[in-house]
C-alpha cells in the first residue's frame, strides 16, 4: 500500500526510506498489541508516517547487542528520517511519527492543497 501511494504521489525517490521506517514502526506496534493504525500523509517534498497503537509507553531505543537480532528499529528510524517523535492520544494509546524526505513544516503553507492521506489498520 505504501509503495503504491508513493508512486501515485511521484515520490519513488524516497520509497526505500519510507518503507523501511513504516516496517520498523509497524513491527514495534505489533509487539505491543494486535491492532495498530498506519497513516501516510504526503507533504511538500516528502511523507509523514504515523503508526498508532494502544500502549501509552514511550518508545525506547534498545541497546544494540551482537547476540540479538532486534532492538535496532528506532535507530534506523532516526537515521533514515528527517525527524521523528511520538505523542499520547486523547483517546488512549500513542502515535509514533517520522518525517521522510526534504520535508518542510508539517502544516502546508496557505493556499496549498491539503496533504493526501492513506490509512490502513493492522491485523485485528
Amino acid at each position: 500500500m505504501a509503495r503504491l501511494a508513493l508512486a501515485d504521489w511521484g515520490l519513488d525517490g524516497i520509497a526505500d526510506d519510507v518503507l523501511l521506517i513504516t516496517v520498523e514502526l509497524a513491527a514495534n506496534a505489533v509487539k505491543i498489541g494486535e491492532v495498530f493504525q498506519l497513516t501516510l500523509s504526503r507533504h511538500v517534498g516528502g511523507v509523514l508516517v504515523e503508526v498508532s497503537d494502544s500502549s501509552e509507553a514511550a518508545p525506547e531505543r534498545q541497546r544494540c547487542s551482537f547476540d540479538r537480532v532486534d532492538g535496532r528499529g528506532l535507530l534506523l528510524v532516526e537515521a533514515y528520517s528527517k525527524d521523528w517523535g511520538w505523542r499520547l492520544e486523547t483517546t488512549g494509546g500513542k502515535t509514533v511519527w517520522a518525517l521522510i524526505g526534504d520535508v518542510g513544516p508539517c502544516t502546508p503553507p496557505a493556499g496549498s492543497p491539503s496533504p493526501a492521506n492513506v490509512t490502513a489498520a493492522g491485523p485485528s
